[in-house]
């Protein structure tokens, strides 16, 4: 009986996102190129490791470039701390094979739990330091190249088919011309 329950809230919630999806995209009175700029660009922003910041990030650079701002920020929802290792380990994956380095073994992780004692605090925050730049370097690389590579994706395929939908919809709403008079 669980199970059920769950599936009928699912497919409520699936209802709810296709419906947001319908009318704040396809139906929005912007131009395609704008809608598909502001989901590209909030694609990109989805995989730079900016949490908590992404939805500012998103907005802003949707203000520079004259995207429409509310249509990329759903996608920005979609990193968050329960999608956090598919989305950056990916990413940190292939920045690590960018810039040829090793990806962090079980050494990193103990020298990340065993902090030496006789450090100050000064030390301790270099020592930190030092580890984390081991970790960001290859996932800022790494978030970048995905996601610039997403964007470009993402940005294509939703400009072709928001132009398709539309074309289809006004063909609908708009009566056929006559192909020959006589």
């Amino acid at each position: 009986m669980q199970y059920r329950g769950l599936k009928i809230k699912a497919r409520y919630y699936f209802r709810r996102c296709r419906k947001y999806v319908y009318h704040s995209i396809l139906h929005a009175d912007d131009p395609p190129h704008k809608l598909a700029l502001g989901v590209a660009l909030a694609m990109f922003v989805m995989f730079t490791p900016t949490l908590g910041l992404q939805m500012i990030i998103t907005v802003f650079l949707a203000w520079l470039l004259r995207a429409n701002k509310a249509v990329g920020l759903p996608v920005v929802w979609i990193s968050n701390p329960v999608t956090f290792v598919p989305i950056f380990y990916p990413c940190y994956v292939v920045g690590c094979w960018l810039l040829n380095r090793p990806q962090i073994n079980n050494d990193w992780w103990q020298r990340l739990t065993s902090r030496p004692t006789q450090l100050g605090w000064l030390e301790g925050v270099q020592y930190y330091g030092t580890l984390f730049l081991e970790v960001a370097a290859p996932l800022w690389l790494g978030g970048l190249i995905v996601g610039a590579l997403l964007g470009v994706i993402t940005y294509y395929l939703l400009y072709v088919a928001i132009c398709r939908y539309r074309m289809r919809r006004w063909g609908q709403l708009i009566p056929p011309k006559p192909r020959f008079r006589h």
